[in-house]
């Protein structure tokens, strides 16, 4: 038995009607509170009748009476307003600091039996959700309305790493998106790479050669390591000459070239290209990134993000071994995975940090307007009977994987606590 079960009893109510307290007063459950995911009591607010009494306050639950004392409740002025004790096992009386009882109500054997059975098969379950054996394809288990709250979770997560980027640039709107973005060109497996190289390019020294790609492209292949060699062509041994100048202009120092991966990654995937196509998006954009959503929409961006690779790339794939010949355009799903994992988070935080919920609403809206993802995870939940038809339902999945199947947060979940109560 754990808190989590016991709080999931309470705040659905699966408890039996006809319960008393230790005390041996009638209890009933007017409103079970909110749930409280900070700090404090477990329930705010909550509205209960002992007997003939009406009481409104906060709810602590614990697997054991005595955790009230083991988690030091009783020197904590945030628990004085608690009005019941909802516990698996009285084995301790439990006090105000200014000695009053506090209402136990002993929960064992006080709720059906099969809600437990069944939470344990899910908790007991290895499969890639746990949940996979009692889900029924016909049903939605209402995740169409669920969706868009799951999606909105996903975006505040990243957040939390947006404003560390935030700090880390000192406060430079401009220079710590350039950074997110960058990193985002990176995608999943060379992302760390690419934010490192931005880091060590500042978006002031980037803006100062937005007219002329060859130099963008010295820059950028330079901080990369990638130019410190002697080549064959002489497309990178001019870059390298170009970078040689530009790193003693501005004292720079490049990252390792050992970071960059190539491994099992598709030729058109290798960062060779992607740093050329960034080279590109910055040369377009003039690295001034917000101007690209002024008074427009985050569809407009994608025109935008369709960079082509120099035309050494048409050719190539690395330096100095020729490739057969084809343009190195970034397609429509790169295209709308950058705007998903890099622009769309970042603006929804900067959105909330300046108090412009019309940004947030236009990240909504592309989310739900853009067709979703495709990869192995949405393709599971696809067989599963979930609904994967644009991206705020993707991101949602993805999201509800990542953080609750995979953490086992059954409880937390709204499709786990309808498998629970529900399933026969």
């Amino acid at each position: 038995m754990n808190e989590s079960f016991l709080s999931y009893l309470w705040k659905y109510r699966h408890i039996n009607q006809d319960v008393r307290t230790e005390s041996g007063d009638c209890l009933t459950i007017l409103h079970p509170g909110d749930k409280n995911t900070d700090s404090g009591p477990d329930f705010f607010n909550a509205r209960i009748r002992i007997g003939t009494t009406t009481w409104a306050g906060n709810i602590e639950i614990h697997v054991k009476a005595s955790d009230w004392y083991k988690h030091g409740h009783h020197n904590d002025p945030a628990y004085d307003h608690t009005i019941l004790h909802v516990v698996y096992e009285a084995d301790r009386p439990v006090f105000h600091q200014n000695r009053e009882p506090i209402q136990t109500l002993v929960i064992r054997d006080k709720f059906p039996a099969a809600i437990y059975d069944r939470y344990q098969l899910l908790m007991q379950n290895h499969q890639w959700i746990p949940c996979q054996n009692q889900l029924n394809p016909s049903e939605d288990y209402g995740f169409g309305m669920w969706s868009p709250a799951i999606a909105v979770e996903r975006l505040e997560n990243k957040t939390s790493n947006i404003r560390q980027l935030l700090t880390n640039c000192h406060d430079d709107w401009e220079e710590a998106f350039y950074r997110h973005l960058a990193r985002s060109f990176g995608f999943k497996i060379n992302s760390l790479p690419f934010e490192l190289l931005a880091k060590s390019l500042p978006v002031k020294i980037v803006r100062q050669y937005c007219g002329n790609v060859f130099q963008m492209e010295a820059l950028l292949f330079g901080q990369a390591g990638m130019l410190d060699r002697n080549f064959s062509d002489s497309y990178p041994r001019g870059l390298s000459k170009e970078y040689t100048f530009l790193r003693e202009k501005y004292s720079l120092s490049p990252v390792s070239v050992s970071i960059w991966k190539f491994l099992r990654l598709r030729p058109s995937n290798f960062p060779t290209i992607r740093i050329s196509q960034l080279a590109g998006f910055l040369c377009k954009t003039q690295a001034r990134f917000f101007a690209l959503f002024e008074g427009g929409s985050l569809q407009g961006a994608e025109d935008t993000l369709k960079i082509t690779a120099s035309d050494y790339w048409n050719t190539h794939y690395v330096f100095d071994k020729e490739a057969i010949g084809k343009q190195k355009t970034m397609g429509d799903t790169c295209v709308k995975l950058l705007i998903i994992n890099g622009m769309a988070p970042f603006l929804f935080f900067y959105g909330l940090e300046k108090g412009q919920p019309d940004l947030c609403e236009k990240v909504l809206n592309y989310l739900e307007q853009t067709g979703g993802e495709s990869n192995h995870l949405v393709e599971r939940w696809k067989k599963a009977g979930f609904p994967v038809d644009n991206a705020m339902q993707t991101q949602a999945l993805l999201h509800l994987k990542q953080y609750y199947c995979d953490k086992k947060r059954c409880l937390d979940c709204r499709i786990g606590s309808r498998l629970l109560a529900n399933n026969g």
